[in-house]
Parts: C-alpha cells; structure tokens; sequence
C-alpha cells in the first residue's frame, strides 16, 4: 500500500490543498472476492500554508453505480467515465474497469467539452454523448443505441400510418358504396337502353324516390311512352294508307275491264248510227280513263273540272237534262292541284242522296275561296239535306279508322276522307271536313 500513498501525497501537494480523485481501483476483499473504489485525497494545511498531512477517503463505485442506473434505465444505453488520463473509472457493464483506453480509436472523436457522434459497435448503429465536467475533469460518455431512440417515433409512425391507411381505407369503402348507390340507378337506365336498341320497347324504370336519377328515369319512361305512340300512330296510318290503297286498286280491276267492254260497245254503237249510245259509252269511258289513268295523284284542278261535268253530262243522258252544275268561275284556281277524284265522289253523293224527285232539277254548286295560305271549297246542293241524327252518323262513320266494308255504304266520301287525312299527316295541308 505505501506505493499507493506516496502517489496520493505527491498528488494532494501538487493540488496546493484542493481535493484530488483518484481513478476507479480493483481492491482484494475477503474470501477472494474484488472490489472496484475510486479514491479522494486532500492535503491538510495549516494557517501558516504548511501542510501537516495527508487525508484519503476510498468510495466505493457503487455511488456512482446507483446514480448511472436510472439514467441507463431510462436511454438502454451504456456508460463510460474517464479521468484526464483516460483511464475507465466507471463502466457499467465493468469490463473495463482501471484500464487506460489512451489508444482507443473511438476516443479519438472526442474533441471539446461536449458534443456527440455516430458510431457503429456490431453492426448496429449507436449515438455516443460526452460531456466533460470542470470540476473533476471526469469524462462522462453514453452510449445509445439509435434504435432505442427511435423506438417511441417507429411507434408512433407505425400507429399514424396504421391509422391513416385504416382511415383512407374506411373512405375508399364509403366513397365505393356512394359511387354503387348513385350509379346504380343509371346504370340500370343503361342497361334498359341496350334493351331498347335491341328492339324491346315494353321497359320501364322504376321510380322508388325523388333523386336527380330518377328524374332522368322518369324522362326516360316518358320518352319510352311517346315512342311507343308515336310507332302505333305511325302503324296505324301505314295500315289505313294500304288498306286505302288496296280498296282503290280493287275498285280499279272491274273498271278497267268495264272500260275496255264500253270501247267495244261503243264500235258497235258508232256502226249501228246510235249516236246517243256512242257518247254515252264515250263519256263513261272517259270516266274510267280518268280514274284507272296510271301516273301522279295530283293533277291541276281543271282537270277535276272537266271529269266532274263529264260525269254530271252522263247523268243528264241518263235523267234528261236534270242536274245543272256550277263550277268556280276563278282562272287562279285552275292551277292549283289536288289529289285525284276529289270531288267526283262528292258529286256523286249528292246525286245519290240528295236527288229530290218532287223537284224537276238538282242543282249542284262548288264555290272556291282562299283564306291566308289555305285553299277553301265547298261542294252545295238544294236537295233534300239531311237531319242531324244522319249527319252525326255520318261524321261517325267518317272518324272510323277501319272501313266497314263496301256493303256498309259511304264508300265515295270515306275513301275521299281516308286519302285526305292520309296526305295532311304527310303534308300538313289539305282536310275534308263534311258539313
């Protein structure tokens, strides 16, 4: 021990009366064990500066132990303490206890009073803290493995990414369902589209709530109804314009043969010198022409002139001169067309049920007037008339859609009627209205 106290006495001299410590020493205790003491030693002066001894205190570590163990608790980390002589005094996990580590390589990045730096100790990165204290001149060092640092931020990254991924994800399924819920009522519109292109007509969109969706299904069932009409509208007239074309080629047949057999009456007629019988043969033959003669039907209004007189100077060689016809005495109304056979059959009605047999002659007038871009003509007799129960059956009649057959009468006035609806759907111009 006496080397021991020769160096703690130059030291307390040379430290003038200020307390020196003394590094961390392995001391032999009873029963072989060891024991680590760090040792503070003080010269004794008295009032005339002259020392009178020496006083050595030996501490054991485990003062500073006690104190690095919260810290240590608290980082994970390790603890290093070195006097000037970077000797270890303190090392918590004591495997370098009293060495010098004056050739460390590690302490060679110790420069200054306090700072810090990374170091790498088996693969694993760790942050090195040291402070160096002014009274002492102890060099404190911690050692923390960046893990432990960042353990609390990995962990509260993890739950703020955990909890942003749950979030999005939560609004990725909200938007999805909303998507679905508003989406799915026009993709039903589509799908009933598709329907309707190929050629299914009978689709309605079922409207269970008030939403901009469903006011467009309910356009679009409206659409659907207009369209439906608009083919039997359109079907209907097809269907009359064919049924009125069929009956007019079907009254055409038997007078094209009657027109041929009058030709031939006629020769006959002209050879036997029967004048009468000739032009009467002529005039009917005429009629047929007219009306069989292939080619437009719409002819300048003259020639409807001149095919109601010759067929008014027929029934005067029929009846002896009873029926006096008025034409209008208008040369602009000879240019206007109008469909074939318009007023024949009109004619012809008033002869058949207008024809008063008390009265020696039926007179028959057709007045023309024009009202704006409408062409006026009313056909006239001073017949018998008829009562309103007969001209409501008639309007009935004429408002049918579906002819009842050539026995059921009215044939001349619905066929004219049929042809001028037909036309005014196409065209938007002429109309019958019977008065």
């Amino acid at each position: 021990m006496q080397q021991y106290y020769d160096h703690w006495r130059k030291l307390a001299t040379e430290a003038g009366g200020r307390p020196v410590l003394v590094s961390t020493q392995e001391i032999d205790v009873s029963a072989g064990s060891k024991q680590y003491m760090f040792t503070v030693v003080r010269d004794i002066i008295d009032k005339s500066y002259h020392s009178i001894g020496t006083i050595v205190v030996d501490a054991n570590i485990g003062v500073i132990e006690n104190i690095v163990t919260d810290l240590e608790e608290t980082t994970h980390g390790t603890t290093f303490i070195l006097d000037d002589n970077r000797t270890v005094i303190y090392d918590s996990e004591k495997k370098y206890l009293s060495r010098s580590m004056t050739d460390n390589a590690e302490l060679a990045q110790v420069t200054g009073n306090e700072c810090s730096f990374r170091l790498e100790v088996n693969g694993e990165q760790q942050l090195v803290v040291y402070r160096k204290s002014e009274q002492t001149g102890w060099l404190i060092m911690i050692t923390v493995p960046e893990q432990q640092l960042m353990q609390d931020a990995l962990k509260t990254r993890k739950i703020t990414i955990t909890a942003a991924v749950g979030v999005t994800s939560f609004a990725l399924i909200i938007s999805l369902i909303l998507i679905y819920a508003l989406t799915r009522p026009l993709r039903s519109i589509v799908h009933l589209m598709k329907q309707v292109q190929t050629g299914k007509l009978d689709v309605v969109f079922p409207v269970k709530r008030r939403d901009e969706a469903s006011l467009i299904g309910i356009s679009f069932n409206r659409m659907m109804a207009r369209i439906k009409q608009l083919i039997d509208d359109i079907y209907a007239a097809e269907k009359r314009k064919k049924e009125a074309e069929l009956e007019r080629l079907q009254h055409q047949i038997n007078p094209h043969f009657i027109y041929n057999t009058l030709e031939t009456i006629r020769m006959t007629a002209v050879l036997h010198n029967d004048q009468e019988v000739g032009d009467m043969v002529q005039l009917l033959g005429q009629q047929l022409r007219y009306s069989i003669h292939a080619g437009s039907e719409v002819v300048e209004i003259k020639h409807e002139w001149e095919h109601v007189k010759a067929y008014i100077e027929l029934l005067n060689y029929r009846y002896g001169e009873r029926f006096v016809l008025t034409l209008p005495n208008d040369p602009a109304a000879d240019s206007i067309r109008v469909m074939k056979l318009l007023f024949q059959p009109i004619i012809e009605n008033a002869v058949n049920h207008g024809f008063d047999e008390n009265k020696p002659i039926l007179h028959l007038t057709i007045i023309y007037a024009k009202e704006g871009a409408d062409h006026i003509f009313i056909v006239t007799d001073d017949g018998v008339g008829m009562s309103a129960e007969e001209l409501a059956r008639l309007r009935r009649m004429l408002d049918q859609v579906q002819f009842q057959g050539a026995d059921s009468g009215g044939i001349g006035l619905r066929n004219v009627h049929e042809r001028l609806r037909l036309r005014s759907e196409g065209m938007g111009r002429e109309r019958f209205v019977y008065k």
